[in-house]
């Protein structure tokens, strides 16, 4: 099952950044680990202005075979942890 996320997305023009949230889908059995990152929001008063200001963003790493990438997606990690493990699942034609 694929989770959906709001991933930050930074682009680098040279003398600028533009920055958006891209939807992105997720297998939530390839996360290593998920944890809150401040970080995310210092840069973002620099590069963003007060747009993303009141958000909070984690840190998404996500094995994929040999190799870890690492994702910063929109949400606190309890969020999104609990957007991985929602009860609410139902079946179909059942």
């Amino acid at each position: 099952m694929l989770i959906e996320i709001r991933k930050l997305n930074i682009i680098n023009n040279g003398y600028t950044r533009k920055v958006s949230l891209d939807k992105v889908y997720i297998n939530p059995a390839n996360v290593v680990t998920i944890k809150d990152y401040s970080a995310a929001k210092d840069f973002l008063l620099q590069e963003a202005g007060p747009d993303y200001s009141d958000k909070q963003f984690s840190l998404i790493r996500i094995c994929l075979g040999q190799k870890v990438e690492e994702i910063i997606a929109l949400g606190t990690a309890e969020d999104i942890y609990n957007t991985f493990h929602k009860t609410d699942r139902t079946l179909l034609n059942g």
